[in-house]
C-alpha cells in the first residue's frame, strides 16, 4: 500500500512538472523566437557548443575554437549591446579563430540541450539551430518552477504561496533571461533547489544519504559558480549543531555527517573535473578581455560579497527588485531570530545558511577562479542563482493570507512588465 501511495505521489509530481512546462511555454517560447540578438552573457559560445552536440560532437575540449557555424550565427544575429547584426557571413575583423571559452564548462547542460534541440531540427519543426536550442529553455523553466514549488512546500509554505514562489522563474527578469537564451545557468535554480531539498529531507530522515553525492554531482556537473549552494547548505549544517533549538541530539549528529558527505563529494568531483579538463586540453590560449590579474583586489571581492543579498550593480531593474531582496533576506532574518512561529523542522537552521552562504558564497568563485586560472571576474547576479531558491522559499513563508498572495503576485506581474512599460534594457540585470 505504501509503495502504491508513493507511486501515486510521483505521478502527481510528474503531472505538476508537465503543468509548469505548459505554463512556461508561451512566454519563454515567444521570447526565444523573437529575441534575435545573441545574449551578451556568452550565448555565442554556448550556442556553438549546443550546435556541436546536434551535429554529433557531444564533448568539447578546452582550447577548441568556435566553429564556422558559430561565426556565421554571431554575424547574422549580432550580440546585445556590443555587436550589431552584419551580413550573414563572418566578418574578417571579428573572425580570428576565437577559442570557445565554454569548452571547459561541464558537459551535461550542453549535451542535454543539444540532444533535445536535435529532435525538432531533424523532424523539420524548426529549421534554425539557435531557436531550437533556445526552445529547450521551456523545459528548463518548467523544471525550475517545479523544484521551487517542492522546496517552498518543504519549508512549510502553503500551496498558493508555493505557486507564487514558482512564478518568480517567469516574472523576475533576471531569472527569465536564463531560459530565453542558451546558457548553463538555466539549470542553476533546479540545482540549488534540489541540493537544499536533499539536505533538508536527509536531516528529516525522509531521504537516504546517497542523495547528497547526487546533489554534489549536479553542483559540479552544471556550472562551477553553483558552489554557492554547497557553501550555504554547509553553513546550515553547522547551524544545526551550533543552534539546535529543539532538535534531539541523535538527529543533530546527522548534520556533520551530511556536511562531510556533501563537501567531500563536491570537492572530489570538482578536482576530478579540473583534472579531466587539463588532461584533454588541445591548446592553450589567452584569457578573454582583461581578466588576467597578478592578484585579487580584496576591496573588489568585498564588494562582490554583497551582490547576492542586494541589488548592487544590477542596473535599472534593480530598484524594484529591492522588495524581493528584502522579502527573502527579511524573512530569513525573522526565522533565524525565532520571530516566525512554529517553522517546519530545520527551516530555522537554513536561515543563516542562506544569509551567510550568499555572502561567503559570492567570494568563493572569486578565489576559485583566481586559484585555477589567475583571473578575476566580477561576480554577477547570475552566479548566485543556485542560492536564490532558499531565499524564495523563505519569502514564501510571508504569504499566509489571501491578501498577501494577491499583492505578491501583483507585484511580480508589474515587475515583469516594467521592461516593456518603461523601455528598460533587460541586459543590465
Amino acid at each position: 500500500m505504501t509503495d502504491l501511495m508513493n507511486l501515486k505521489a510521483w505521478q502527481r509530481q510528474a503531472l505538476l512538472l508537465i503543468a509548469f512546462v505548459l505554463v512556461a511555454a508561451p512566454l519563454v517560447g515567444f521570447r526565444a523566437v523573437n529575441d534575435k540578438p545573441l545574449s551578451v552573457y556568452d550565448e555565442w559560445q554556448y550556442a556553438d557548443r549546443v550546435h556541436a552536440v546536434t551535429q554529433g560532437h557531444l564533448f568539447m575540449r578546452d582550447g577548441e575554437q568556435v566553429s564556422g557555424w558559430g561565426e556565421v550565427a554571431r554575424a547574422c544575429r549580432g550580440v546585445e549591446r556590443i555587436l550589431p547584426p552584419l551580413a550573414c557571413t563572418p566578418d574578417p575583423a571579428i573572425s580570428k579563430g576565437t577559442p570557445n571559452y565554454a569548452g571547459p564548462d561541464p558537459a551535461p547542460y550542453f549535451v542535454l540541450t543539444g540532444l533535445a534541440a536535435a529532435v525538432p531540427l531533424k523532424v523539420g519543426i524548426v529549421d534554425n539551430p539557435v531557436i531550437a536550442g533556445r526552445l529547450v529553455g521551456i523545459f528548463w523553466a518548467g523544471l525550475s518552477m517545479w523544484t521551487l514549488w517542492l522546496l517552498a512546500r518543504a519549508f512549510g509554505a502553503t500551496r498558493p504561496a508555493a505557486a507564487v514562489a514558482a512564478s518568480t522563474v517567469l516574472l523576475v527578469p533576471a531569472f527569465l533571461q536564463q531560459y530565453i537564451h542558451m546558457t548553463p545557468h538555466a539549470l542553476d535554480i533546479p540545482v540549488g533547489a534540489f541540493t537544499a531539498l536533499a539536505s533538508l529531507k536527509f536531516l528529516r530522515r525522509e531521504w537516504p544519504v546517497w542523495v547528497l553525492p547526487l546533489a554534489a554531482l549536479t553542483i559540479v556537473g552544471v556550472k562551477g559558480s553553483n558552489i554557492v549552494i554547497a557553501v550555504a547548505v554547509g553553513i546550515a549544517f553547522a547551524a544545526v549543531v551550533l543552534w539546535p533549538g529543539t532538535i534531539e541530539r541523535r538527529d543533530r549528529l546527522r548534520a556533520p555527517v551530511a556536511g562531510a558527505v556533501l563537501m567531500t563529494s563536491t570537492l572530489a568531483l570538482f578536482v576530478g573535473h579540473r583534472a579531466l579538463i587539463s588532461a584533454t586540453r588541445v591548446a592553450d590560449y589567452d584569457p578573454p578581455g582583461f581578466y588576467a590579474v597578478p592578484g585579487l583586489d580584496w576591496q573588489a571581492v568585498t564588494v562582490d560579497s554583497a551582490k547576492f543579498l542586494s541589488t548592487r550593480g544590477e542596473g535599472m531593474l534593480g530598484a524594484p527588485a529591492v522588495w524581493l531582496v528584502l522579502a527573502m533576506g527579511g524573512t530569513a532574518l525573522a526565522v533565524w531570530a525565532g520571530l516566525l512561529r512554529d517553522p517546519a523542522p530545520y527551516v530555522r537552521q537554513f536561515a543563516p545558511g542562506y544569509l551567510l552562504g550568499a555572502a561567503i558564497g559570492a567570494v568563493v568563485p572569486d578565489v576559485m577562479v583566481f586559484a585555477t586560472t589567475e583571473q578575476y571576474f566580477a561576480v554577477h547576479l547570475r552566479y548566485g542563482l543556485a542560492v536564490f531558491p532558499l531565499g524564495i522559499a523563505f519569502a514564501a513563508l510571508l504569504l499566509r493570507t489571501r491578501t498577501a498572495i494577491v499583492l505578491a503576485f501583483g507585484f511580480l506581474v508589474l515587475y515583469a512588465a516594467m521592461p516593456a512599460l518603461l523601455s528598460l534594457d533587460t541586459v543590465a540585470i
